[in-house]
């Protein structure tokens, strides 16, 4: 028996409920990698959906898709703020060495060591 349009799409949606969760779950972990292979198989299933979904009428196959959005969009936005965070943190660290770079002279900071020669004789 050959799978239906309607069948093929029910199908591909659950597969992307299943790959949102998992990128999120992954995102939290901050395993990029996995995350970056889950968005890769996500994109297929996706192209694969665009291909046969607008011949599907179903209004809980659209509701479950606007579902798959709406965590994908949680997903974006938790990347975007840690991002944002990181970068806030990055750049205090930065602030904070170059105000060390200028008082450790003054505190006796590391200073260089005067080569001496030595003769064995």
């Amino acid at each position: 028996m050959r799978e239906t349009t309607s069948q093929r799409c029910v199908r591909l949606v659950g597969a992307l409920e299943d790959l949102a969760a998992e990128e999120l779950a992954n995102l939290r972990l901050r395993d990029f990698a996995t995350v970056l292979s889950i968005q890769k198989r996500a994109a297929a299933l996706v192209d694969d959906l665009v291909i046969h979904g607008p011949a599907v009428a179903d209004e809980s196959l659209r509701s479950r898709i606007a579902g798959v959005i709406a965590r994908r969009t949680e997903a974006a936005t938790w990347l975007a703020t840690e991002i944002e965070v990181t970068r806030t943190e990055l750049q205090s660290v930065e602030t904070k060495q170059r105000r060390m770079a200028r008082v450790a002279p003054v505190y006796g900071g590391v200073r260089p060591q005067r080569k001496r020669l030595f003769a064995v004789g």
